[in-house]
């Protein structure tokens, strides 16, 4: 499959200090549109009009349908303003890193959306949260993967389950402590893995932190919004008992 390291010169102006407020673009690999891959035009932009999939007018959250016109397989893309002034999602530390979406082939119509509003409520990241309807070819499992040893300590991964929009997988987290975790697809990170910068080759990672011991875990990523969150819940109750009673009671 096509990667997604195509016109990286262009984001080498990641790091500017100040926002332009758009227009915004999808821009990347798998759109050439009337110029070349990577390019901002008529076709890929975004808009905040409550036309384009992108809720109500002048809510701060755009939208847009683009048409591919590359040959299937997973690419890169942005999305930025005219001259990468602003540009999401990005991790400072590795600027030619970009997210990844999936297309079907030439005339794939793919949503990307992108909220630039500042939300306080836990999911993250809280501000200029980006998505797209097609992160990774569709029907593929998903896993929650981190730190801690029952999300597999990096190695293997918790099945997730997609709940509408939200993929949720649970874990009891036997130690207090922080702890950090992505979503990705069963048993790679070559697909697709969202982290706090959605998703990204490299991004970083969701962190999260259990007060107590054997707490409730559920870890949650929103495909439609691009955002995701950590929740602890009240420690599950570790009673000591014999295998007699056990299926006395379950019997």
């Amino acid at each position: 499959m096509a990667r997604n390291f195509g016109f990286v010169c262009f984001l080498l102006l990641l790091a500017s200090p100040a926002r332009a407020d758009g227009p915004y673009y999808a821009r990347g690999a798998y759109f050439a549109g009337a110029t070349v891959p990577w390019s901002a035009e008529a076709g890929n932009q975004l808009y905040d009009d409550g036309l384009h999939g992108d809720a109500a007018a002048g809510d701060g959250i755009y939208g847009a349908d683009v048409v591919a016109d590359q040959a299937q397989g997973i690419y890169g893309f942005k999305i930025a303003n005219i001259d990468w002034t602003e540009n999401y999602p990005n991790q400072p530390q590795f600027p030619l890193s970009n997210a990844r979406v999936y297309i079907e082939g030439p005339g794939d119509i793919v949503h990307f959306r992108l909220d630039t509003n500042t939300n306080a409520d836990g999911w993250l990241p809280q501000a200029y949260a980006v998505a797209t309807d097609q992160p990774a070819p569709p029907g593929l499992p998903y896993e929650v993967i981190g730190s801690a040893p029952e999300t597999g300590a990096w190695n293997f991964g918790v099945p997730a389950t997609q709940v509408g929009a939200r993929l949720v997988a649970e874990a009891v987290i036997a130690s207090a402590g922080a702890y950090e975790f992505k979503f990705r697809v069963v048993g790679t990170w070559d697909i697709c893995n969202f982290g706090v910068r959605y998703n990204m080759l490299i991004g970083d990672n969701f962190t999260y932190t259990t007060t107590k011991p054997n707490s409730d875990v559920r870890f949650e990523f929103d495909l439609e919004t691009g955002r995701g969150r950590a929740v602890e819940f009240d420690s599950t109750p570790v009673n000591a008992t014999t295998w007699g009673r056990i299926k006395e009671i379950y019997r």
